[in-house]
């Protein structure tokens, strides 16, 4: 019996002394790039970076005649104070905007809260 573990120890060391000389195979790989993909990454990251400045939301309160979109801004101007507020004219009639979001969720939210007090307000979402 003291035999059969010489052999197992012996045949356990010279597997392990034939492992030293086996090598995995190495390899490299040169990537040539054409430089006209670098040029239209380059456009690409330009043009997102300036489509995403140009895009934001904002709540719509009204569009309509001059008398009523006066009487929301204010109206609006005295129970929100610190909130940004526009009234601008577009043909043919004037519209009432409120805040420039650029998350949507984050424009939701304060819709929920402006909804509370202008029930036809809505989220817009503005491209320039």
């Amino acid at each position: 019996m003291t035999k059969q573990p010489n052999y197992l120890v012996f045949s356990i060391i010279l597997l392990l002394f034939s492992m030293l000389k086996l090598k995995a195979q190495t390899a490299t790989v040169k990537i040539e790039q054409d430089s006209t993909i670098a040029k239209l990454m380059a456009t690409k990251i330009e043009f997102d970076s300036k489509n995403y400045a140009s895009n934001f939301f904002t709540i719509q309160l009204y569009y309509g005649d001059n008398k009523r979109a006066q009487e929301l801004h204010d109206d609006f101007k005295n129970k929100f104070p610190d909130w940004e507020i526009d009234l601008s004219f577009e043909t043919p009639n004037y519209k009432v905007q409120v805040g420039r979001y650029k998350n949507y969720y984050n424009g939701l939210k304060k819709l929920n809260e402006v909804k509370q007090l202008y029930p036809a307000a809505f989220l817009l979402e503005i491209k320039n």
